[in-house]
């Protein structure tokens, strides 16, 4: 059984939305955002072939972005597991599932390897106490993507052996959620799909609006440090110390 259309509906908006502000954020990015380390450049620009103003900014550009997207794109997974969800009202859960007439109160996170010892001991303890609030209830951790053997060796110990809570990855969690098996290949394909169709406000793919921005930032770097040579190398130190 296929997942309902108002829930595939739900999570193309997430993923949407997900790519709209990915698309405002590259519009708005300006030079100081780069956040310019003149020694990280120099120290790489022989082997990343930073040689010049529009390969440093475009470095620049694809570094920033990637921290953006990376951080964000894991929210916007949990949110589209939240889809499923029942509700919840209890601190602690993002989820709340019932199956077999128990409730089933799980944290959601991105991925196997996203979270440190200190929260790994927090979302145990909040997990036991959503439980304690529901007799004979369930809680889970669930991670929506990566399998039982990338699970990090944090979650392991803090929140599986440590904090007595189980804990579900990739396929398993959304079957799990969405009772429907082959559910992840569905939210792959939502994925695929949303990534081909998009286009921001002004009709322009996400790599259209970024070689715009890249371009102009290229403009404005030129003008600050130079197109490429040496003197580029000395304002690029001067102007950033």
């Amino acid at each position: 059984m296929p997942i309902a259309e108002d829930k595939r509906k739900e999570i193309q908006n997430v993923f949407r939305t997900f790519l709209q502000n990915q698309a405002r954020l590259i519009q708005r990015l300006r030079i100081e955002d780069l956040h310019i380390n003149p020694f990280l450049i120099r120290i790489l620009s022989k082997e990343m072939g930073l040689k010049d103003a529009s390969s440093i900014v475009r470095w620049l550009v694809s570094q920033r972005l990637e921290r953006s997207v990376v951080t964000s794109f894991g929210l916007a997974l949990q949110e589209a597991a939240r889809v499923f969800s029942e509700g919840t009202g209890v601190g602690g859960a993002d989820i709340l599932k019932t199956k077999d007439g128990r409730h089933h109160y799980i944290q959601v996170k991105s991925g196997p390897n996203t979270i440190p010892k200190d929260l790994g001991v927090r979302i145990s303890q909040l997990l036991r106490s959503a439980q304690r609030r529901n007799r004979g209830s369930v809680a889970l951790f669930g991670m929506c993507y990566g399998s039982k053997k990338q699970v990090s060796s944090i979650v392991r110990k803090y929140v599986g052996e440590e904090g007595k809570i189980d804990w579900l990855a990739g396929r398993e969690f959304w079957e799990f959620i969405s009772d429907t098996p082959g559910c992840i290949e569905e939210i792959f394909e939502i994925a695929s799909q949303v990534g081909e169709d998009f286009q921001g406000p002004d009709g322009r793919t996400l790599s259209q609006i970024l070689e715009a921005k890249v371009a102009d930032l290229c403009t404005e770097f030129q003008k600050m440090y130079g197109e490429s040579g040496e003197e580029m190398w000395k304002r690029l130190l001067d102007q950033n110390s």
